[in-house]
């Protein structure tokens, strides 16, 4: 008898695990096409999980969506940023509150700092309309610790659109650059690191805030854009640019001239140009030319950053730290070494030529 209470018990224990867990199952997000590409979420918490093939798979839908539809970002890529404000008093803004997104590290040490990235967003855009790229950055196996700035322009009035245009006082840029200075306030930045990428309208940006800010970035990396003349271009002198441009997005003659001044008065800039018909170079810059992974790897300062037009598959990998930490240190540890008793030396003789001349005096 009591065997047979044991079976009925056990039986029945097997059944309730199952219905929690055919629940579970049901609350999961349906991994199925829809009309904003593919799956269906409905917090933060739900994007997470997801295989690399599947993000991939989600951009490869998303960047084919945008050229025929009206656009807006899927909520995969909506949930990986946290809705966040801010008080901005100047000009025609007075305590006016204004709202950012800000995607954070899922994991942030104690004592460690991070690179920031800011990305401008397109004339007319919502903020993130055509981030897809970089989503698998963000979520899933592939992400990297990094925060990241987004901005949406307003709709209407002088700065409509947001065209980065310094043709207002307290326009869209002072309003991002204020955004900047919060964020580097609030979070562990490491302003070494900042770099600013932009498509379209927001490439034009990235141009602009290179102008008026040209010691804030470690690297830039416009895209789709052409370039603004360049009044002071030996002020870009240290700081890395890669544009990128698709044949179809724009004449490229104003970009070259900023190259020829930017090179010739000593800087570093790369125009890559690829032979695609459409307005989307974002596209090849992250999923081709590993835009991410090159400004992630960019330092301010740094001999050892990898210049503009070098593809960077991993920009914490072994290889990449050697360059940039250990061969330094290993070159000092050389130099006192090897070359101590010179340099004892040459200061002796330098203290000594100092006694004799204040002996004379």
């Amino acid at each position: 008898m009591k065997m047979f209470s044991t079976i009925w018990l056990t039986l029945f224990l097997l059944a309730m695990v199952t219905q929690t867990i055919d629940a579970q199952e049901a609350n999961r997000p349906q991994r199925v096409s829809t009309s904003v590409g593919i799956y269906d979420v409905q917090s933060p918490e739900d994007i997470h999980g997801f295989s690399a093939a599947e993000i991939r798979e989600l951009v490869r839908l998303e960047n084919q969506r945008w050229q025929g539809v009206d656009t807006f970002p899927h909520p995969v890529l909506v949930y990986a940023f946290e809705e966040r404000t801010f008080h901005y008093t100047g000009g025609r803004f007075q305590n006016e509150e204004i709202t950012y997104r800000l995607r954070t590290p899922r994991t942030i040490r104690f004592g460690r700092r991070y690179p920031l990235i800011v990305h401008l967003h397109g004339h007319g855009d919502d903020s993130l309309t055509h981030a897809h790229s970089v989503l698998p950055f963000l979520i899933g196996p592939d992400q990297q610790d990094f925060f990241m700035l987004v901005t949406q322009a307003p709709r209407t009035g002088a700065d409509a659109g947001w065209r980065f245009q310094p043709a207002t006082e307290d326009g869209s840029l002072d309003v991002l650059v204020a955004a900047i200075a919060h964020v580097i306030a609030e979070n562990p930045i490491d302003t070494n690191r900042i770099t600013a990428t932009g498509i379209s309208g927001g490439g034009s940006g990235v141009w602009q805030l290179l102008l008026r800010h040209p010691d804030m970035f470690a690297g830039a990396m416009p895209t789709a854009c052409g370039a603004p003349q360049i009044p002071q271009p030996a002020a870009l002198r240290q700081t890395p640019i890669w544009a990128i441009n698709n044949r179809g997005d724009i004449d490229p003659t104003s970009i070259r001239a900023a190259m020829r001044m930017i090179n010739g008065a000593g800087g570093s800039m790369v125009l890559t140009e690829t032979n695609t018909p459409g307005h989307n170079s974002w596209i090849p810059a992250m999923e081709d030319y590993n835009g991410i992974q090159w400004m992630l790897a960019q330092r301010r300062g740094s001999w050892f950053a990898p210049a503009p037009g070098t593809i960077v598959n991993n920009p914490s990998s072994s290889l990449l730290v050697f360059v940039m930490y250990i061969v330094p240190f290993a070159l000092l540890v050389f130099l006192v070494f090897y070359l101590r008793e010179e340099i004892g030396e040459q200061i002796a003789t330098v203290w000594q030529a100092l006694q004799e001349r204040n002996g004379k005096k």
